[in-house]
């Protein structure tokens, strides 16, 4: 009788063993199979946003073109909000591009933003330290505006010493942001902005040299008005 009962005990013993070990052996293989499918899934994400990616790059250049003909369509018609807007966008996927840069400045000056179209242009001339055109000439502009005559001065002169093409690199340069009714302005870049010039001088208290940038000024005055008439 007691030995029945041992071997019933051993028995008994012997099942919730095998029955642990099979429970054992069963959550190990599910857990490894669980860590496959996770690692198999996490490999899927990766190559997925891996080929994102890789598209996205690959359609950049288009994209950002794309945009630049909105923001040019948007300032034809003086949507100069929509205008800001893309501009924005360009510089969030190209934090260095030169004409979105440039066509902000412009929309802040037609918006009377002044210290943002500084901002704007100050990083235009960051980007390109030769320039002698649109941007130099707006910020002569806008610090005029702000009566700030030495930063004025500066900027117009970076023009004003550019060499005999300065003139048609200027007008270039403005008709490339300008159009219809606005382009005219390019025609009398020059004069303008020797204007403003002499008149800062005078500002300054430097006569001399407001004398000599005023016979310039008269000269490119009679220039335009032969072009006109």
């Amino acid at each position: 009788m007691d030995n029945s009962k041992k071997t019933l005990d051993h028995s008994h013993e012997h099942t919730k063993d095998c029955a642990c070990d099979h429970s054992h052996d069963h959550n190990h293989e599910h857990g490894h199979e669980h860590d496959h499918q996770f690692l198999t899934r996490g490999r899927r994400w990766f190559l997925s946003v891996l080929m994102v990616g890789a598209l996205l790059v690959l359609l950049k250049p288009f994209i950002l073109g794309q945009m630049l003909v909105r923001v040019t369509s948007y300032e034809g018609s003086f949507s100069y909000h929509n205008v800001i807007r893309i501009c924005h966008k360009i510089i969030a996927l190209d934090r260095d591009n030169i004409e979105a840069w440039t066509a902000l400045g412009y929309a802040y000056m037609d918006t009377s933003r002044l210290d943002k179209a500084i901002a704007a242009f100050e990083k235009v001339l960051a980007l390109n330290p030769r320039d002698r055109g649109a941007a130099s000439y707006e910020l002569g502009k806008a610090y005029y505006a702000k009566k700030d005559y030495q930063k004025a001065i500066d900027s117009f002169e970076r023009i004003r010493q550019g060499g005999p093409h300065v003139q048609a690199v200027l007008e270039a340069d403005i008709l490339k942001y300008r159009h219809g009714r606005e382009g005219f302005r390019s025609l009398t870049s020059m004069q303008t902005m020797l204007g403003d010039l002499a008149d800062a001088y005078r500002h300054m208290g430097n006569s001399a040299q407001a004398a000599e940038v005023q016979k310039e000024y008269v000269y490119y005055k009679n220039k335009h008005s032969a072009v006109l008439f």
